[in-house]
């Protein structure tokens, strides 16, 4: 496995973002009733693709950073990607 400590190649990085702004307009166009659980939904989905890509011990610790981080009042940003795999706290 590559570093990831690193931000994504180029390309992947800028398909991310792609993919992220398709899925920001696409929850955008929810029916208001919908929107509240997007949030929920995607999580569902993002977490069963990590763990679908890297296993469910290296999903665990990249979720652990991720709670890491936000405990800390450091929330991701929805226009940019972060990496949280590769590297331990």
């Amino acid at each position: 496995m590559a570093d990831c400590m690193t931000a994504p190649m180029p390309d992947r990085l800028s398909d991310l973002q792609h993919a992220m702004r398709v899925i920001a307009d696409a929850v955008e166009g929810l029916p208001p009733e919908c929107r509240d659980l997007a949030g929920n939904a995607l999580l569902n989905i993002a977490a069963e693709a990590v763990t679908q890509d890297v296993g469910c011990t290296e999903a665990g610790r990249i979720f652990a950073r991720l709670g890491d981080l936000l405990s800390r009042g450091l929330q991701p940003p929805a226009q940019d990607a972060i990496a949280l795999s590769g590297f331990d706290a």
